[in-house]
């Protein structure tokens, strides 16, 4: 591929590592989240530095430790840059404008975003001290990717320092609308300091569209639809969606490995004779939580015949536990597991198991290959990578993905999954129904398919096709 000859300088709110400090020793311990399951595996293989908070306040940048360190041999791996937040900052930049103003808004929780003028001048103050970090390592031939809505503004503020850096952006959250949109104050400042790249990139068609909308409408800007560009200062900035994948022959194969399959025999055992349904996402309010527990209270009153005969697993990773909607909304989430287990559990048998922690790759992989649905119903998400982990480890064919209308998944696996709206308890309660009785043959066909997409369409497909159109439609055109 072309851009394996081009370092490339990742840049996003977070390096793939936390970094525990304790008694001056300190220790780095593997993320979660999208981003990175989608981005370690391109780093780990194609190599190159990764500029990114890590995790705590005051965390010294200059430690130099190398992400190689975690993976099989020393040729391996990349460099990773820390950048210092404080306290306030973290307050400011991330818990405040990034994840109470852009993170709802962008989903379309208009009504849940707060517009703080503090926040903006954090997320402003920080965006500025990324830049400076990405200025201080860069030679000018390095491809600067830049990640996701922490980081909205650090384009051009790189483009206003050096105007020939080859910037590429990339969204893995939803773009909204523009009568969303426009509802941010800051609006104006958000576009523009996206345009500071000459590709950005987004998850679906319909994302892609809404920021060329916003251009036209918010910055009366000169777009080209049918090419998907926007004139900027006379430069061409391309708009196009790329939707985002995992390493799907890891997945696959880690599924068959024998400590999967050790924790795949204890799983069945404790379950033996009973059909597992499983839920995996953060605990946020845009995953449809709330809704996907009162669907499967629908599904128990509806159809009464599957107690004892089907658990419903739902585990949720600890997420941004510091803000105050996530706070209430483990609350409500813990009042109803206990309302609908109260309401159906018997001696031995109940129909909620609810776990609320990070679970160990292996183990997740082992709940995938025990399960017999996957539920992926999230109210909004940009793309969910949970629907392509579930059909990647389902080798034997023996599973059924019900899948929400509002993933950004859905363009690519509608076909061959259950569809459904989320919001209506009634439809995804007859969507259980109606995966649990059906045929071998018709479930096996469906997940083959999903696995063929996924495989087709894997992480690095992804990763060339998007660095690969820019050095197309850029370096060699000689823009």
């Amino acid at each position: 591929m072309m851009y394996e000859k081009k370092k490339i300088i990742v840049v996003s709110n977070r390096v793939p590592y936390n970094v525990i400090k304790s008694n001056e020793n300190i220790k780095y311990k593997k993320s979660v989240g999208g981003l990175i399951t989608a981005l370690d595996p391109i780093m780990s293989k194609r190599g190159g530095l990764w500029i990114g908070w890590g995790g705590q306040a005051g965390i010294n940048h200059s430690l130099g430790i190398k992400a190689n360190v975690w993976h099989k041999s020393k040729d391996e791996g990349y460099s990773l840059k820390f950048v210092n937040l404080t306290k306030n900052e973290i307050r400011g930049y991330y818990h405040g404008f990034s994840n109470r103003t852009l993170w709802p808004l962008f989903h379309g929780f208009m009504f849940q975003s707060h517009f703080n003028n503090k926040y903006w001048e954090y997320y402003l103050s920080v965006n500025r001290k990324f830049a400076s970090e990405v200025l201080e390592e860069i030679s000018g031939n390095e491809l600067i990717w830049i990640q996701d809505y922490h980081l909205t503004l650090l384009p051009n503020l790189l483009r206003e320092k050096n105007k020939d850096l080859k910037l590429l952006f990339f969204l893995h959250i939803p773009f909204p609308n523009y009568e969303i949109f426009r509802v941010l104050p800051r609006d104006k400042q958000i576009l523009k300091g996206m345009l500071g790249c000459n590709l950005i990139g987004f998850q679906t068609k319909t994302d892609a569209c809404n920021f060329l909308t916003c251009c036209k409408e918010i910055l009366n800007l000169k777009v080209n639809f049918e090419r998907c560009e926007v004139i900027v200062d006379e430069r061409s900035v391309s708009v196009k969606n790329f939707p985002i994948s995992i390493d799907f022959k890891k997945f696959n194969n880690l599924s068959q490995n024998k400590d999967a399959g050790k924790v795949l025999k204890s799983i069945k055992k404790i379950n033996s004779d009973i059909k597992l349904i499983i839920s995996v996402e953060r605990l946020d309010y845009t995953k449809g939580i709330k809704e996907k527990l009162l669907s499967i209270e629908r599904f128990f009153e509806k159809y009464p015949e599957y107690k004892r005969k089907v658990i419903f697993i739902q585990i949720c990773v600890p997420s941004r536990t510091k803000i105050r909607e996530y706070i209430d909304l483990k609350k409500e989430v813990d009042e109803l597991v206990g309302r609908i287990n109260g309401r159906f559990a018997e001696e031995t048998w109940s129909p909620v198991k609810y776990i609320y922690k990070v679970i160990p790759q292996i183990k997740l992989i082992s709940f995938y290959k025990a399960s017999d649905i996957c539920l992926v119903i999230p109210l909004r998400d940009g793309m969910n990578l949970v629907a392509k982990e579930y059909v990647s480890c389902k080798s034997e064919g023996n599973g059924a993905l019900i899948l929400s209308e509002f993933a950004g998944a859905a363009e690519e696996m509608k076909k061959d999954s259950i569809m459904v709206n989320p919001y209506d308890s009634e439809e995804v309660a007859d969507s259980i129904n109606l995966a649990l009785k059906m045929p071998v043959e018709e479930r096996k066909k469906k997940i083959f398919a999903l696995r063929k997409i996924v495989k087709d369409k894997d992480i690095f497909n992804w990763a060339g096709n998007f660095l690969n159109y820019f050095i197309k439609t850029f370096e060699n055109s000689g823009d």
